[in-house]
């Protein structure tokens, strides 16, 4: 099994430094749920919570707390991670509000009705704030469309907004009989009894993203999104898959489509991703043991370990996406299991996401945290997918690891794959790495100075 993770009883501290110092390196101890973490919840005094349902969202609100929406036995939360309360509120999962925190969505495959529902989300709110549960709310807004039924996850923008409307754009999952995503932009006027919604005609998304593996979602201004994109219809991992973001060029309503332009292609494999606010960085979960592991629902089964990843993307003078600066890994994990994913930004920057302390299929009790990181403390790297050599150097430092500091068993083909060995790198600092290379290098394992020259430039 390649480390991305596995069992780490074996691991052993090294001594010397890739400088030559007698400075104590443990290049097998690389456990982290994020340098800096600034929140944990439920608290030790908290109720605890043993299931989550899918992913958590964040709900920007007035106060600048740190609230959450999530689903716990099919059931609607919303949890204020600051002041450590929750309440529920209405329908089975998959609560996602409009980046303005004015309207909570939910999709139509977990309603009464099977209807897209808007809730007033100050009213969520407001009962969050009295400790109040909120799950007998009335929606505000309720959209009936036969193209809607049973769709399963949805992520929100917006589009415009002035004195008199706001135009909300939902990106939502394909149905039960139908896999390909398609979006609506919602129209608002008014408010309370005033309150008129036009909706448009779902339109197919970008049919530029092949086979998108149930990953698309929106950013806050609607005008990208990111996906996963795979060369082969099938759930496997193929050569020249890759997470890339997309720009919605246009829409076309009446022709019920739109067209998209790629931006960014990060080369790599990863699940489920989300924009900051500003466009300023992606965060994605990364997976070993079930690939993309796109959907989980009450964690996660063994062997699946999943970790969390931030990267910095670039905006030219006119605030369009254009290319990326830099990544770090966030978390990670080591049981077989467990693991850290789903991660999304708050509004002032942070990320938060879902840790899963026990296996799914474990005897013990099921415990679930939400973990708020700020991902501005982290070691940002160079992407080594982007670059074959470097792929090929990360390849040869992984398989390194993998026999240093997992009881030294053989290595073979299956051990280190190509698309995963890289975050074998980002999960050591330069040190760690340069010490591993300099005392378990041998011939036949790829150019010394060049794993070296690659340690150092993490």
């Amino acid at each position: 099994m390649l480390p991305l993770l596995t069992s780490f009883a074996a691991c052993q501290p090294t001594v010397g430094g890739s400088d030559g110092s007698d400075v104590p390196v443990n290049y097998c101890s690389v456990e982290t749920p994020g340098a800096r973490i600034e929140l944990e919840r439920p608290g030790p005094s908290e109720e605890p919570v043993d299931d989550v349902n899918w992913f958590a969202r964040p709900v920007p609100n007035e106060s600048g707390d740190w609230i959450i929406a999530f689903a716990s036995h099919s059931q609607n939360y919303l949890y204020n991670l600051s002041q450590g309360t929750r309440v529920k509120i209405p329908d089975r999962s998959d609560a996602v509000a409009t980046p303005d925190g004015r309207y909570m969505t939910v999709p139509s495959n977990y309603t009464p009705d099977e209807h897209i529902r808007f809730y007033d989300a100050r009213e969520l709110i407001d009962h969050l704030d009295r400790g109040e549960d909120a799950d007998g709310l009335p929606p505000v807004f309720v959209h009936d469309h036969p193209d809607l039924t049973k769709v399963y996850y949805q992520s929100t923008g917006i589009v415009s907004r002035d004195d008199e409307s706001t135009v909300y754009r939902l990106m939502f999952s394909g149905t039960a009989s139908e896999s390909g995503f398609r979006i609506v932009d919602y129209t608002f006027k008014g408010e309370g009894s005033t309150l008129q919604v036009t909706p448009t005609e779902p339109m197919k998304l970008c049919p530029e993203i092949p086979n998108d593996l149930n990953t698309p979602f929106i950013s806050k201004d609607a005008r990208y999104v990111v996906s996963y994109t795979s060369s082969s219809e099938q759930s496997a991992y193929s050569t020249g898959s890759s997470l890339q973001v997309f720009r919605i060029a246009e829409t076309f309503p009446a022709e019920g489509t739109t067209r998209c332009e790629a931006v960014v292609d990060f080369g790599f494999a990863a699940g489920k991703a989300d924009f900051a606010y500003d466009n300023s960085k992606l965060t994605f979960h990364i997976s070993k043991g079930s690939y993309l592991t796109p959907f989980i629902n009450g964690g996660l089964d063994a062997p699946t370990i999943t970790d969390v990843v931030v990267v910095n993307l670039t905006q030219d003078d006119a605030g369009d996406i254009v290319g990326y600066s830099g990544m770090a890994r966030i978390t990670t994990s080591l049981e077989q299991g467990a693991g850290s994913y789903f991660p999304a930004f708050l509004p002032d920057g942070n990320l938060f996401y879902v840790a899963n302390a026990v296996p799914k299929k474990s005897e013990s009790d099921k415990r679930f945290y939400f973990k708020v990181v700020d991902p501005s403390a982290e070691l940002m790297m160079a992407n080594a997918f982007a670059d074959p050599e470097a792929t090929e150097l990360a390849s040869s430092i992984a398989k390194l690891w993998q026999s240093a500091c997992s009881g030294g068993s053989d290595i073979d083909d299956e051990a280190v794959k190509e698309h995963e060995a890289p975050w074998i790198l980002s999960s050591l600092s330069p040190n760690q790495c340069g010490a591993l290379v300099e005392e378990h290098w041998s011939e036949g394992l790829g150019d010394k100075d060049a794993m070296l020259a690659l340690c150092a430039s993490r």
